[in-house]
């Protein structure tokens, strides 16, 4: 009998004025091992629009590698639906906002561009960022030259534009629990090993590889150590606590309880039991409002007592709890949610009553507080939504 064996899906996004090119050597030496998609995003020009196109153009779960701004769209993928990703790779990138110094330098590239053309921006551009092994590499250097030309002004206009709208991604890194491999280059002067260092503290169990030698575009300078890291990547499984302690096991059992606790208020109507499981300073993202931050403890029970009157019913499932430390961890709960518009009072209305219907997520980070769990913010989401309809 014929077994066919599946291979994994790996996702490999291109940063900012690159494509295919980028990854093709990495694509074909891991054919073996995964099947590679490579993704760019030629006229684009926000960071969650990329991430939203790779999540309708791929199908199921997935190892996901981003490089430069393709690590960016990784995270915001990750965010955007952490429960399809199998496998996390950030090369060459980070997760800072933009900078008052950073905005004049893309400015001048993007006048460089408009005045010179592409192929002046690759000299302005592209060579800086090159270690110096590579940049004395003449065929690479075409190459990599001919893929920046290949871009139009207003693509490259429309990605700057991405980059500098970016979100701020360091509040993700501690939701991470993939296995997540950090890379970057001892030449890379765009995005150095110390920014990754930063990272792989957040990211629980992260690995970090550095390459001697190799600049920003890593993929290109070094493919064989790249690939033989992804190689290693892929091969790992999803974090598994087979070995807990008894005293994981009670931070995982009352986090969880604090969690669902908070939903059985919620659809209780209980308001100011609700918001004291937040921290004083907790922060709530809710699922019909997924990028409006409600900071603080007051905020969060004003924006429930606002809410107009409505029966709910929240059922939590598929819990996972990541352990950060003895204080701090995160839960992330599949939820699905009953609503009606009114309240009812017998069964058999509420049977009949023209009922959203609502599958989403919420991911909750919770620290201890003077004995105690509480909810040090929220973020909400919703995936799916089925329209009620009158019996």
């Amino acid at each position: 009998m014929n077994v066919r064996v599946t291979r994994p899906k790996l996702v490999c996004l291109a940063g900012l004025l690159c494509d295919q090119r980028m990854w093709a050597s990495i694509a074909a030496q891991l054919e073996k091992e995964a099947d590679v998609k490579v993704v760019s995003f030629a006229g684009f020009d926000d960071l969650t629009a990329m991430a939203q196109h790779v999540l309708a153009n791929v199908e199921g779960n997935f190892a996901l590698a981003g490089h430069s701004m393709g690590g960016r769209v990784a995270l915001e993928i990750h965010r955007l639906a952490p429960q399809r990703i199998t496998h996390l790779a950030l090369l060459n990138t980070g997760v800072h906002p933009k900078s008052d110094k950073e905005i004049p330098g893309r400015m001048r590239l993007l006048e460089e561009a408009k005045n010179q053309g592409m192929s002046a921006l690759a000299e302005q551009w592209l060579v800086p960022m090159m270690s110096p092994k590579g940049r004395c590499n003449a065929e690479l250097m075409t190459t990599l030259t001919h893929m920046v030309e290949s871009y139009s002004l207003e693509d490259f206009e429309k990605q700057i534009h991405a980059l500098l709208n970016r979100p701020n991604a360091e509040e993700q890194l501690a939701q991470i629990s993939v296995p997540t491999l950090l890379l970057s280059g001892t030449e890379d002067t765009w995005s150095p090993v110390e920014q990754h260092q930063k990272m792989q503290q957040k990211i629980h169990g992260s690995e970090l590889v550095v390459i001697d030698g190799a600049g920003h575009m890593a993929p290109v300078e070094e493919p064989v150590e790249v690939a033989n890291a992804l190689k290693h990547w892929l091969q790992k499984n999803r974090q598994a606590r087979s070995d807990q302690t008894i005293e994981d096991m009670l931070i995982e059992w009352q986090c969880q309880k604090r969690v669902t606790h908070s939903i059985n208020l919620l659809d209780q109507g209980r308001w100011q039991a609700l918001a004291n499981c937040y921290t004083e300073d907790g922060v709530l993202f809710r699922p019909s409002a997924p990028t409006v931050k409600i900071e603080g403890r007051e905020a969060i029970l004003a924006s429930f007592t606002s809410r107009p009157a409505k029966e709910t019913c929240h059922v939590l499932a598929n819990q996972e709890t990541q352990i950060i430390n003895a204080k701090h961890a995160v839960v992330t709960s599949r939820v699905v949610l009953f609503a009606a518009n009114k309240k009812v009072d017998h069964i058999e209305s509420m049977v009949q009553a023209n009922a959203d219907v609502f599958i989403g997520r919420f991911v909750d980070e919770l620290k201890m507080i003077e004995g105690e769990w509480l909810i040090a913010k929220r973020q909400g989401s919703i995936e799916l939504h089925y329209k009620g309809t009158a019996c």
